[in-house]
């Protein structure tokens, strides 16, 4: 082929056709050009089938990679709640020494050795690293993902904090009791006699179940986060319907806000709860949507915006009241409930 156009172009310019030379000459070129961008574009569809091939692979393996996590953080989300209450009920002096008895977990309120590799994700890592591969289709997906390695940032800290914290009480406990790693009956009697009725301790412990709170919010914020990328997912996948994506989130374990009529803004419906928690919300309409937060400590009604068809994650205090409309011009009222989210229709 390449002898068949170089015998042309040899003649050509023997019978002296400058005029045809060029204009096959151009020709050439064209042929050439055309060639490359067949090439080229060729090329290009094949990385666009492999990028969306990886990509399809990365979100079903961290799909995978939370539902296999998702007992291990209901788990800690339980005992982490159990053991809140327990600090409670110790500082309020509501504990006997038979509680301690029955209770392990009394013995050691601040211990915490918790740690929280299990939730890392090296498809998280990747994805982020591979941003700029996604499509705008992804955007939700990808805002969800980094809010999720933001707080896992934030639960580790606390966690180091709380570690930091437990090993200095343990430190002074050994240094100042004798009895505190006995093992007789007596030293356990003091022990216990010790955590009820030293207000020293208990002071300690309240400083300890400050931050303990910290872990708290971080962890149910990253419950709240888990859900709402997998439900997206589901979304991005499956296309379904916000009566299908309710059932998925209850299917996680999770509850939807009780409602109220909204001549209840007189709030004695409202628990009595400590510790902030997050929640998950999700606009299932086509229209900008004002949530209401019920602030805690004052009777102040705060407002955030979701967007149609977005994910937010709001955080507040279990008991307490969100509201959509208005404090003037209420619409619909819910009360905030462990491990609950709000599906707005």
């Amino acid at each position: 082929m390449v002898r068949f156009f170089r015998n042309i172009r040899q003649k050509l310019l023997v019978e002296n056709r400058f005029t045809r030379y060029l204009i096959y000459a151009f020709g050439e070129i064209f042929l050439v050009v055309v060639g490359i961008m067949i090439a080229v574009n060729f090329n290009n569809q094949n990385n666009d089938k492999k990028t969306k091939a990886e990509t399809v692979r990365l979100i079903a393996d961290l799909e995978k990679g939370l539902k296999t996590n998702q007992f291990l953080l209901d788990r800690f989300t339980g005992r982490f709640d159990a053991q809140d209450s327990l600090m409670g009920l110790l500082i309020d002096g509501k504990l006997t020494d038979d509680n301690f008895r029955r209770n392990r977990i009394l013995n050691d309120l601040m211990g915490n050795s918790t740690q929280y590799a299990w939730l890392q994700d090296e498809n998280i890592i990747t994805i982020l690293q591979k941003e700029r591969d996604f499509d705008p289709s992804y955007n939700q997906l990808i805002k969800l993902i980094k809010s999720y390695k933001t707080r896992l940032d934030d639960l580790e800290k606390s966690a180091e904090e709380l570690n930091e914290l437990s090993n200095w009480n343990e430190k002074f406990m050994a240094d100042n009791f004798d009895w505190y790693s006995g093992t007789t009956i007596e030293d356990r009697d003091k022990k216990v006699q010790y955590f009820l009725q030293d207000p020293f301790y208990k002071n300690r412990l309240s400083l300890f179940r400050k931050k303990f709170g910290n872990q708290i919010s971080h962890i149910t914020s990253m419950g709240a986060i888990r859900a709402a990328i997998m439900g997206e997912i589901k979304r991005l996948n499956e296309g379904i319907t916000n009566a299908q994506l309710d059932e998925f989130f209850m299917s996680l374990g999770m509850n939807p806000f009780p409602k109220l009529d909204c001549s209840e803004l007189n709030r004695e419906w409202e628990g009595s709860f400590s510790g902030l928690s997050f929640f998950l919300f999700f606009n299932g309409t086509d229209e900008t949507v004002t949530i209401y937060r019920l602030r805690e400590n004052v009777d102040v009604w705060e407002s955030f915006k979701i967007n149609p068809g977005e994910y937010e994650i709001f955080g507040q205090v279990p008991g307490r009241g969100f509201m959509i409309g208005s404090p003037d011009a209420c619409q619909q009222l819910f009360v905030a409930k462990k491990r609950g989210y709000l599906l707005i229709e």
